[in-house]
């Protein structure tokens, strides 16, 4: 290689851990993408990432090695460098609303200025040249034009960074609600987000559409962004001489940052499933985890994974995963996410979603609803109820009225079975396998009831009448029949995928199932995966939407053969 590395950590002075990632991650990025450059497919490269993710640090190291390493031009300019100037700020402020003197949000840049930077570079022959903008930060206005570098052309590619690439305009509905302080006690009209996601909506989308390949560096949520931006801040001060007016201490980068709120958070939520490349950031900055949407398989490209647990991607009769960590693995370096969607209760799938590293909302309960776990900022702008702390959205009635109707039932009707509620712990361990402490989290049923019929198949029909004049429904598991309302699990699959893709193509839903119980999401998925168990036949799938396949291993085993063949092994 002839980039010496340990020159570019000298020029940006940065630890020697930056080393590892570059190593890790920057230059494999750029190996997956070269090709595309080389061809010309890919001229303008976006980099989304929140206020002090280390965006402009890595544009910078791109330029750096694509120059050294594979003797390119590259330009690199910053939503940032395209900023109205301070009096024009001035002008709305005084015009529209005074919170559009802050530079930053959708409606504060020239855009005009950013497209024809874009198409003077993008048509930049040998022997011309152009100038790019540049905006002072410390004095809060446009550099003055001497200070513009100059880039001669042609130019293999244009690094297009900054903090809102990619956004999308949230509905008008959510904009009634404000976020946080600054929307609240400066924009309580509205009148300041309105006009900034009227933006989001018009010029700033005919920008956005001219990145060919979108890079996301995606904070661990927004609670990391001001401290980030406050590093950020202190690193600008250091290279100054003097201090300079437009600077900001703690408490004015804490307001300030507030500004961005909402549309950084609306970004956490959906650009992960929409940009090309997605690098998973912990709170100290390190990438942790890299997805490329598009790896040699394009199921890859906008799938979402739906799937079952018991019997399914857990065997059954000992719970274990241990057989499906390979596609697992795969998931994980492709970025897809996956959604738990079982018959477990919420108090079961905070447990297991943690032990299998799933960050991403579930649906407990067979589609009675969808819980968004602390800490996930997906969904932050769906008008959701809070339920014992969790923000959920549900489906079916609560389980005291299902109890209600089954208790008088039994009573007046004599109808023989046992539920739930009739055991205790160590009833349920003996029945399940369950360990006593995961039979206790079972227990802790919110909409559903889970029942063993004990009566006759005549008797049977009967007490089926009853739930449907009632509203209710039977949904037969693996184990038990799940006495509960109309909700089901393919509704809250549908549900929970256009809140995730509420803009753009609709994902590929992937199901996967091996009872009557999945049934509902296996046929309103594109591709079905009935995984095969040892223990009963599998489900009758009488409508399907899409591609049904059928696993030849059994839970786990299954689970992991299907996924692999629909994305590969990888490297």
């Amino acid at each position: 290689m002839r980039a010496d590395l340990t020159e570019f950590l000298l020029q940006e002075r940065l630890p020697e851990q930056y080393r590892q990632q570059i190593q890790a991650y920057f230059i494999p990025f750029i190996n997956e993408v070269l090709p595309r450059i080389r061809a010309g497919d890919l001229r303008v490269l976006g980099i989304h990432g929140a206020q002090g993710s280390g965006k402009s640090t890595l544009a910078a190291f791109f330029q750096w090695y694509l120059q050294r390493e594979h003797g390119m031009t590259v330009a690199v300019v910053s939503i940032d460098d395209f900023y109205l100037r301070r009096a024009e700020r001035q002008d709305l402020a005084a015009k529209v609303h005074p919170l559009l003197l802050t530079r930053g949000v959708p409606a504060s840049h020239d855009l005009p200025l950013a497209e024809q930077t874009l198409a003077a570079l993008l048509t930049l022959k040998s022997g011309q040249s152009v100038d790019l903008p540049r905006f002072d930060k410390a004095c809060d206005d446009r550099a003055q034009r001497i200070a513009w570098p100059r880039i001669s052309g042609p130019v293999d590619l244009i690094i297009f960074e900054g903090w809102c690439l990619g956004a999308a305009p949230c509905e008008e509905s959510a904009l009634a609600t404000p976020v946080n302080a600054l929307e609240a006690e400066e924009d309580p009209d509205g009148v300041w987000r309105a006009y900034v996601n009227a933006a989001l909506a018009g010029e700033y989308r005919r920008l956005f559409a001219k990145i060919d390949y979108l890079l996301m560096l995606a904070a661990p949520s927004f609670d990391c962004v001001q401290g980030w931006r406050l590093e950020q801040e202190q690193k600008l001060a250091a290279t100054l001489d003097v201090a300079a007016p437009a600077l900001m201490d703690a408490v004015a980068i804490e307001r300030f940052i507030q500004h961005y709120e909402r549309i950084t958070r609306q970004c956490l939520q959906y650009l992960p499933f929409q940009a090309d490349c997605v690098m998973t950031m912990a709170a100290d900055r390190r990438i942790s985890a890299v997805g490329y949407l598009q790896r040699g398989n394009d199921h890859a490209r906008q799938s979402l994974v739906f799937t079952d647990l018991d019997g399914t991607l857990l065997d059954h009769d000992n719970y274990s995963f241990s057989a499906a960590t390979q596609a697992l693995a795969r998931l994980a370096d492709l970025g897809v996410a996956w959604i738990l969607n079982t018959s477990k209760t919420q108090a079961e799938l905070h447990k297991l979603a943690a032990q299998l590293k799933n960050p991403y909302p579930f649906i407990i309960e067979n589609g009675a609803a969808v819980v968004v776990p602390a800490g996930c900022d997906l969904l932050a702008d769906v008008d959701l109820s809070i339920v014992n702390g969790q923000r959920v959205k549900e489906f079916a009635p609560r389980r005291d009225e299902v109890l209600t109707l089954l208790r008088t039932w039994r009573a007046q009707g004599g109808y023989q079975f046992s539920g739930f509620a009739d055991f205790d712990a160590p009833t349920l361990c003996n029945i399940t396998g369950l360990s006593l402490g995961e039979a206790e989290l079972a227990l802790q049923r919110e909409y559903s009831e889970p029942i063993c019929w004990e009566d006759t198949d005549e008797r049977w029909q009967e007490f089926a009448g009853l739930l449907a004049a009632e509203g209710l429904q039977a949904l037969k598991g693996g184990r038990f029949i799940h006495i509960m309302g109309t909700a089901d699990k393919g509704q809250a699959m549908a549900w929970l995928a256009s809140c995730l893709y509420p803009i753009g193509p609709a994902p590929q839903l992937i199901a996967l199932g091996d009872s009557g119980n999945d049934v509902a999401m296996l046929e309103r998925a594109d591709i079905a995966v009935v995984v095969r168990s040892p223990h009963h036949l599998p489900p009758q799938i009488t409508a399907p939407q899409g591609e049904l396949r059928i696993t030849e291993g059994f839970g786990p085993v299954g689970w992991n053969e299907a996924l692999i063949d629909i994305f590969g092994a990888g490297d």
